[in-house]
């Protein structure tokens, strides 16, 4: 049942995409939603799907983890991630249009194709390959500019970000021996310029994989997107369960490069494993996932430290 704040949100939505589209013949219906995001089906009035508008739960979001988060940046950082990725060949929806909000109480948006898809919670080997030669294509787009992060090198850039998780992760993990984890992995991380400014997903999953007729049809949600090592991202992947086997030859990696890379993976997959204690512990209200998450935390700093 639709409720008067969803009617709100979707009736305002309307009234901001027929004025950008010119179009009056628009309607917005209540579709998904996530963490941050609400998605909203676009459609014509005859039943014609435009596409989907994402919005913002929160325009400003205070968190212990990231610092103090604008939706509209995100969501602009998004159309220009959105726009690289098109250009280099991976599959990702066009952005139709998108808007900052025009004044404090108003809402961002972003209109993107509609992707048809069935939502699919695991991958198969052949798209878990798939996936690996996504991943490559998608860390093959180098930049000379960064994205979705500061300015600073990037040492002291991932550094801090997996000191700040790591620090807000401690009142759920108290023996966390963060100074003795970062003293022992500082020296591993890379700061070549070659190696350093790929473009990242920072999110390849099934939820954000658009699977049709057993292929990935396309990759989106790119809200976590930034410029950085690539081994970043596949400590994700790992920690998702997919560095798989049919992950690696898809992506092009051989055991002897994982097996060099081993500490900086585990120093890296600290930085989702921090990062979901403290947000099943503090937004989502997941016992599991928190348990899962902080076993798999203290798992890695016991590997890095012994």
């Amino acid at each position: 049942m639709t409720t008067e704040m969803e009617t709100a949100r979707t009736t305002s939505l309307e009234r901001e995409i027929r004025r950008s589209l010119n179009a009056g013949d628009i309607c917005v219906s209540p579709w998904r939603e996530g963490v941050d995001y609400f998605a909203d089906l676009v459609r014509h009035d005859d039943g014609r799907i435009v596409g989907v508008v994402r919005s913002p739960r929160h325009e400003v979001l205070p968190t212990d983890y990231e610092g103090t988060v604008d939706f509209a940046d995100v969501l602009a950082k998004e159309v220009d991630v959105l726009g690289l990725l098109g250009q280099a060949g991976v599959p990702v929806p066009s952005v139709l249009a998108w808007r900052r909000r025009s004044d404090p109480q108003g809402t961002s948006w972003m209109l993107c194709e509609h992707i048809d898809h069935e939502p699919t919670r695991e991958l198969n080997e052949d798209q878990q390959y798939e996936l690996g030669r996504i991943a490559r294509a998608i860390h093959s787009i180098r930049l000379d500019r960064t994205v979705g992060r500061s300015q600073e090198p990037w040492p002291s850039y991932v550094l801090g970000r997996i000191t700040d998780r790591l620090r807000s992760a401690e009142k759920y993990c108290p023996a966390l021996p963060v100074e003795t984890v970062l003293s022992r992995c500082a020296a591993d991380v890379p700061s070549g310029a070659g190696q350093t400014d790929a473009l990242l997903h920072l999110d390849l999953r099934p939820p954000n994989l658009c699977v049709r007729e057993g292929r990935i049809a396309a990759v989106i949600d790119v809200a976590n997107a930034i410029t950085g090592d690539p081994w970043l991202e596949l400590a994700r992947i790992r920690f998702c369960g997919l560095f798989t086997e049919a992950f690696r030859a898809g992506y092009g990696l051989a055991d002897t490069d994982v097996e060099r890379q081993e500490r900086l993976l585990d120093f890296y997959e600290l930085d989702i494993a921090a990062l979901l204690t403290v947000v099943a512990a503090e937004e989502i209200d997941d016992q599991e996932l928190l348990e899962s998450s902080r076993d798999r935390l203290e798992h890695l700093c016991a590997q890095i430290v012994r």
